[in-house]
């Protein structure tokens, strides 16, 4: 019987296995750099000096140990560079230099500027990147089923992430309980920012979402859990009155004495809120502790962003009320923010 194996002589898959491995250690040097930049980024980013193979916040745990998982992944294929394809390997590369670029970009852009498109399109190439690198039966390109098989295991490593981080949300620890509010002794209540609905006989006004805050912030103030108040958020149109000036008229209206509110009316992003409150509250005006305002799926991420700048914080969230499908969607959005700013800081 003839067999119908193609032959492969010995010097040339010698020869392949090596081209292999110099893709490989290429990947890995590009690997190292990509971290490098991309824990300046997370750091300089914020305004801190950046702390290399840090384990103190869970941002550089999952940075870090992303960061050496793939590093297993590369040693792992070097000492077996037979079970991947020449093509497989060099897509590794090609993505190992996207992965590269998307890097560099985060570290040239400023807080807030960063499209949230480049951090979704950031960790599915992370996602590919580590599908390509399982170490799994070889993916034949030539072939509809292994791209297809690429495919899948990069949704399912992306979607474990993205449940493991919804998880996270539904268990961070917040409180609606004002005596441990006023316990915790915090200097004042910080509402993040929401939309301001403009237009129409009513005028400027808080959308719903913010106008809950609003409301929680004025009991907190009226039951004696804070002394100061600090509404937060710019405008979205140059004519536009900002979310934070809005926020404190509607105090304001609601019987909160104006010395009690402090209104921030220059950030657009909870990053830059959270910074607001560690420069200028903490550094400048010595506060110590604060209460976050916001809903609860917003809140992991914002008191996430509060220890990793050291802010002394607790979270407390207001009583939006929404349909389930509005639920499930600003849930997944805040997940997928909050696995970004783990990973990019941003």
């Amino acid at each position: 019987m003839v067999s119908t194996h193609s032959y492969i002589a010995p010097d040339s898959s010698k020869r392949e296995n090596l081209a292999k491995r110099i893709l490989l250690v290429s990947a890995l040097l590009v690997e190292f750099s990509s971290h490098y930049i991309l824990t300046n980024a997370r750091y300089a980013g914020q305004g801190l000096t950046p702390q290399f193979f840090r384990f103190s916040t869970r941002s550089d745990i999952f940075s870090n140990l992303l960061f050496f998982f793939i590093l297993f992944l590369i040693l792992l294929a070097l000492r077996d560079p037979s079970r991947m394809s020449f093509w497989r390997t060099l897509i590794i590369l090609l993505a190992g230099f996207i992965i590269f670029w998307i890097t560099l970009g985060a570290k040239n852009f400023e807080i807030g500027e960063f499209p949230r498109i480049a951090s979704i399109t950031y960790l599915l190439l992370r996602a590919a990147y580590i599908a390509l690198l399982l170490p799994r039966k070889e993916y034949n390109f030539s072939h509809f089923s292994g791209a297809f098989r690429v495919l899948k295991n990069t949704l399912i490593v992306f979607s474990t992430a993205v449940i493991f981080t919804f998880i996270f949300t539904f268990t961070y620890e917040v409180t609606l309980d004002f005596n441990e509010l006023r316990r915790f002794d915090a200097d004042a209540a910080v509402i993040l920012g929401a939309a301001v609905w403009h237009g129409s006989e009513l005028g400027e006004r808080p959308s719903p979402t913010l106008l809950e805050r609003i409301k929680l912030g004025e009991q907190l103030v009226k039951q004696n859990v804070i002394p100061k108040i600090v509404t937060t958020g710019a405008s979205d149109a140059p004519k536009e009155r900002p979310e934070g000036e809005i926020a404190k008229l509607e105090l304001i209206k609601r019987g909160i004495d104006e010395s009690k509110i402090t209104a921030e009316i220059n950030s657009h992003s909870t990053l830059e809120q959270v910074l607001y409150i560690r420069n200028e509250l903490a550094a400048k005006q010595g506060w110590r502790k604060f209460i976050i305002i916001s809903d609860q799926y917003h809140l992991s991420r914002a008191l996430e962003m509060c220890v990793f700048n050291e802010i002394d914080a607790v979270g407390t969230p207001s009583g939006i009320k929404q349909s389930f499908p509005d639920l499930a969607y600003y849930r997944l959005r805040e997940s997928i923010a909050l696995l970004a700013y783990w990973i990019l800081g941003k």
